[in-house]
């Protein structure tokens, strides 16, 4: 029936405001291709941390609105590194989070870090200007956690890294350290230097009394078996503290 014959008939033509709106999965596809092609055309910078949570919650399975997941993650964590740094019993605790898209995330988390480690340099001397790339790599590691994780970077005679590995699990306040299974571990990957880095989740990076006795107990303990601690360095998301400089060591 054409359109004259369908006003003749007594329909008349149907107005503009009378169309059906687009179903929500058609307009959410729109606007998820409209977000990709924003950061692929002008990078990082055009999206918020919201919109990258967004993009990669996007079509996961048991997600029903990636952009309110997204919303979800930032009231619980603050920003998104927190959100990629957090455990996934903490992420099964932001409502309608599924293991598909905690397990995203993660993987997010971990090609993260090891970007942040392909930047350290081959020698990271604390005397070198590039050692900012190694406090930068460390407070990738660890600066965006919600507890103390005590992390270790074991080096060879050249200072080259050889393995980079967390040591314990903390409290928001606290982390135990083993002074003795450092030393093991140390001469297991045949390491001769040592740099340690925890993070301080309060935001302050300045050591505590206890971070100071700690570092003094590892640096006379590797010094038993022929290692040196090269640097402490406490990290929050936003600074950093290395013992190295403060003199500390």
């Amino acid at each position: 029936m054409s359109p004259l014959d369908a006003t003749e008939a007594g329909f008349g033509e149907l107005p503009l405001l009378d169309m059906p709106a687009a179903p929500a999965s058609v307009r959410e596809a729109a606007h998820r291709r409209r977000l990709q092609g924003r950061l692929l055309r002008a990078g990082r910078e055009a999206v918020d941390d919201r919109e990258l949570l967004e993009l990669l919650l996007s079509g996961r399975r048991g997600i029903a609105d990636s952009g309110d997941s997204a919303a979800a993650l930032l009231a619980v964590f603050g920003t998104a590194p927190r959100a990629l740094a957090a455990r996934p019993d903490r992420l099964r605790s932001v409502p309608g989070l599924s293991d598909d898209a905690i397990a995203v995330l993660k993987a997010a988390e971990a090609l993260g870090i090891a970007m942040a480690r392909e930047e350290v340099p081959d020698a990271v001397r604390p005397s070198l200007a590039s050692y900012d790339r190694a406090i930068d790599y460390c407070r990738t590691l660890a600066g965006h956690r919600e507890v103390e994780k005590f992390h270790l970077l074991f080096l060879n005679r050249k200072n080259r890294l050889l393995a980079s590995e967390l040591h314990q699990h903390g409290s928001v306040c606290h982390t135990p350290v083993y002074p003795r299974e450092i030393c093991i571990r140390a001469l297991e990957l045949q390491a001769t230097a040592v740099i340690a880095t925890h993070a301080h989740p309060s935001g302050d990076p300045e050591p505590s009394r206890a971070d100071i006795d700690m570092t003094k107990r590892i640096k006379d303990a590797l010094k038993t078996v022929g290692v040196t601690l090269l640097d402490h360095i406490v990290v929050t998301p936003t600074g950093a503290v290395s013992f190295q400089t403060r003199g500390l060591l």
